[in-house]
């Protein structure tokens, strides 16, 4: 489970800067500095209307839903085409959510980060939907690789950048990548 993630810190990483820009200049919008949490707006990359190349939007990380308490804030992709919830925005609406890097806990509560091994932005699967007047994303997971699997049972699914237009537009390809792992990771343990 991604229960947290990183957009950008004091590590100065160049798409990030150019992310931060331009949803200051589209959106008017402060970009968050440190850890994203659930209920917290974000930018993420939406597929645009003519279906060419990706939009950047800001959307609240968390669906509200009268069957539970909370919200809900990661989908299992191996059963996302199952579920009522999730399965229209799977096959109509996926976007990217943009990271610097995400934790995940061990069972004695340590927090670890994790991040691209060679320094780039994490582009992370993710669904997105229209409801009540916002727009809402939830983040995709999956069973983990090293070094996760160490840590965690979960893992967000990380789509590769050369692959971030077929994930926004083609479903046969994103289904295959929901069970993929293309991109390796670096792992620390973070500070409480």
């Amino acid at each position: 489970m991604c229960g947290r993630y990183v957009l950008y810190s004091d590590k100065e990483q160049a798409e990030i800067k150019e992310i931060i820009e331009e949803v200051n200049r589209k959106h008017n919008f402060v970009v968050k500095k440190g850890d994203i949490y659930p209920s917290n707006l974000a930018p993420i990359y939406a597929p645009t209307p003519d279906q060419n190349g990706k939009s950047l939007e800001v959307m609240k990380w968390g669906y509200e839903v009268s069957f539970r308490k909370g919200l809900l804030i990661n989908a299992r992709s191996e059963t996302i085409l199952e579920k009522k919830t999730f399965k229209k925005d799977f096959l109509e609406r996926r976007c990217i959510v943009p990271a610097a890097s995400f934790y995940e806990w061990d069972q004695e509560k340590n927090k670890y980060q994790f991040s691209d091994k060679h320094d780039e932005v994490l582009y992370i699967g993710g669904i997105f939907r229209q409801h009540q007047g916002e727009s809402d994303y939830v983040i995709l997971t999956k069973a983990p690789v090293e070094p996760v699997a160490a840590v965690h049972d979960r893992m967000p699914v990380i789509i590769p950048h050369s692959k971030a237009e077929e994930w926004l537009y083609d479903d046969n390809a994103a289904m295959g990548m929901v069970t993929q792992n293309y991109v390796p990771l670096d792992c620390q343990m973070a500070e409480k």
